[in-house]
């Protein structure tokens, strides 16, 4: 017998917004209606869809549909494929800067004029569709996981600065895929690994680039020991990744301003933790006391690194920690 589950809701959201940088103090008023329906017309089959309809006070309404298809053959493997949109709708500050960009260098060199930047009551909100295909199992009686996915994302409608917001008239697909497992080798050793691959095509162009690194590994240990010690080591690579960097670097560079590198390295991050569990009570209420005593490294191989050409170069860090749960 088919079987079917609803589920609906509302929900309602001010904004507001008071600061020397925006046009006047602000408010948006934001209203959302939400209808899920689940419906298993078979034991292995599942069909969930859903739609949203949100009003904002700078946008036109928006309808969000979001669709998904389980297919369960046994209770220990799932597939799921899943089609959604969503809007994000301009910010306040999109919608009501009012502020300068001053640029200051050092003298002799005269410092350019300041660049107004304004915002827009004119903006549409950014809109992604995703379709996802993804697979989760279980295997050697739960002791391991395997998880699997393929996606596609559709972007378009950007808001980005040039100086002032406005929507790109570009667009991007986002599409690649994930693999991981995580296993329990014995009571106290377990790990966990993964691979993410994922391309980017896009018309988009300046700042409103969208830039993320090819590759991704990650891959991990962790020891419980019932003595109280513990341990972990994991293991992240993250591919070289070139980033779009402001114009305004290249407009100023007859003042002295030198342009960062936008493309940032690949790196490894290697982090670890040891611990040692001082005491443990059940309390009467059920739930454990506990202190610990731990020491971490991240970053011990101390591969200097920067996640982004305007950011801080990351090296190695040491810390220790004690810990107390009542």
């Amino acid at each position: 017998m088919a079987a079917s589950r609803l589920t609906y809701g509302i929900n309602y959201r001010l904004n507001t917004l008071s600061s020397n940088f925006i046009t006047q103090p602000s408010n948006e008023n934001r209203l959302g209606f939400y209808l899920q329906d689940e419906w298993k017309p078979t034991q292995t089959l599942s069909l969930v869809g859903g739609v949203r309809y949100d009003l904002d006070t700078f946008i036109h309404p928006t309808v969000s549909p979001r669709v998904a298809l389980l297919y369960s053959p046994t209770p220990e493997h799932r597939f799921r494929a899943t089609l959604s949109v969503a809007y994000r709708p301009p910010t306040l500050i999109e919608t009501h800067l009012d502020d300068f960009v001053f640029i200051t260098l050092p003298p002799p060199t005269p410092s350019p004029p300041p660049t107004p930047i304004r915002g827009s009551n004119n903006l549409n909100p950014e809109e992604i569709v995703s379709y996802e295909l993804s697979y989760q199992g279980w295997y050697l009686k739960h002791r391991a996981r395997i998880r699997a996915a393929l996606f596609f994302n559709h972007i378009s409608q950007l808001i980005t600065f040039t100086p002032d917001p406005m929507n790109s008239g570009g667009q991007a697909d986002i599409y690649g895929g994930e693999a991981g497992a995580e296993f329990l080798a014995t009571r106290w050793l377990s790990g966990f690994a993964n691979f993410a691959y994922q391309e980017i095509g896009q018309s988009f162009t300046g700042q409103a680039q969208r830039a993320a690194p090819r590759f991704k590994y990650n891959a991990g240990l962790r020891g419980d020991w019932e003595s109280g010690l513990s341990g972990e080591i994991a293991w992240h690579y993250y591919g070289a990744v070139t980033y779009p960097i402001s114009a305004a670097f290249s407009q100023f560079q007859a003042f002295g301003v030198v342009p960062p590198n936008p493309r940032v390295g690949s790196y490894n991050l290697l982090n670890l933790r040891g611990g040692y569990r001082l005491w443990r009570q059940k309390a009467a209420a059920g739930y454990l006391r506990e202190a610990e005593l731990a020491v971490s490294a991240f970053n011990a191989l101390n591969d200097k690194h920067k996640e982004h050409p305007l950011g801080d170069t990351i090296g190695s860090r040491v810390m220790g920690w004690l810990t107390v749960k009542f």
